[in-house]
Parts: C-alpha cells; sequence; structure tokens
C-alpha cells in the first residue's frame, strides 16, 4: 500500500504537459461595423491596428477603430487545482491533526490534495466562459448628434463575482 501511494504521488507530479513553444492566447474580436467576430490568436498590437492569427493560419489585421470587443478564455486550471490540493488536502490535514497525527496522516493529507487538485482542475474546466479584456465604450449622446463640448463628467463601476 505504501509503495501504492509513493508510485501515485511521483506520477502526479511528473504529469505535466510538455511543450516546445509557448500556446498563444485565444481572443474573439467583435467587429464595430458588421458585429461579426472572429477567433484567433493575438499576433501583434499597434496604436492603429491589431494582428491575428486564424485558426486556417491565416493572419487577419484589424484596425482598432473597428474593434468593439475584445474577449479571452477564462483563467488557467492551475489555481482551480491549488483552491482544490489546499481545501481538501488542508481539512484532511486539519482532521487528522486533531486525531493525534501521524504517518498515515501525513500520506492521506497528500493524497487527498492531490485528489482536491484534480477536482478542482475539473471544476474549473468546465467553465470554458469567455473574460471581455477590451469593450469600446459607448457613444453619448452629444457625441452622437455633434451638441455640446462632449465634457461631461461620469463615474462608472463594475462588481463580479
Amino acid at each position: 500500500m505504501k509503495n501504492a501511494v509513493l508510485w501515485l504521488i511521483a506520477v502526479l507530479l511528473v504529469a505535466a504537459p510538455a511543450s516546445a513553444q509557448g500556446k498563444l492566447k485565444q481572443v474573439w474580436i467583435t467587429q464595430a461595423d458588421s458585429g461579426d467576430v472572429v477567433q484567433g490568436s493575438l499576433v501583434s498590437l499597434s496604436r492603429e491596428s491589431l494582428a491575428m492569427l486564424t485558426p486556417d493560419n491565416r493572419r487577419v489585421e484589424i484596425p482598432l477603430d473597428r474593434v468593439l470587443r475584445i474577449e479571452t478564455t477564462g483563467d488557467s486550471l492551475k489555481n482551480g487545482a491549488a483552491i482544490g490540493a489546499m481545501v481538501l488536502g488542508g481539512l484532511v490535514g486539519a482532521t487528522c491533526a486533531s486525531w493525534g497525527g501521524g504517518g498515515e496522516c501525513v500520506a492521506a493529507a497528500l493524497v487527498d490534495g492531490g485528489l482536491g487538485a484534480l477536482v478542482g482542475a475539473g471544476i474549473d474546466a468546465l467553465n470554458p466562459g469567455r473574460t471581455a479584456i477590451y469593450s469600446r465604450p459607448a457613444p453619448t449622446a452629444a457625441s452622437k448628434n455633434g451638441s455640446g463640448d462632449g465634457k461631461k463628467a461620469s463615474i462608472g463601476f463594475k462588481i463580479r463575482f
């Protein structure tokens, strides 16, 4: 049993994806004039335009004044795995400590921490939602019809959970 636990821990520690190059982050860009959404990897960004590589390996240049919204995928699975490992491993460790502890408790806390990491990463993977990293502000009424100086004070805030 002890060897099986050590093998499980070794496999969990070594089982990491390997790649020669970092993967570019996927973005979805909504164009202002047509409402079309272009998906791809952001390659470059300048003051006038942004360039992206589409899934069919085409390079697309989009002027920034035509960009309405830029969205990207949520966070990585690492934080979900870390939270799951801390919660489940911590609970088992605290329970074992209240019972007097011992070598079995350390092994149980490590194994349950690994299982908690798997559960946390799984829960995090179920949320493939997109996060808006840029959204063009809505034009004000004064800037639409050309009246007024367009200098109004405003306060905005956003609450996210």
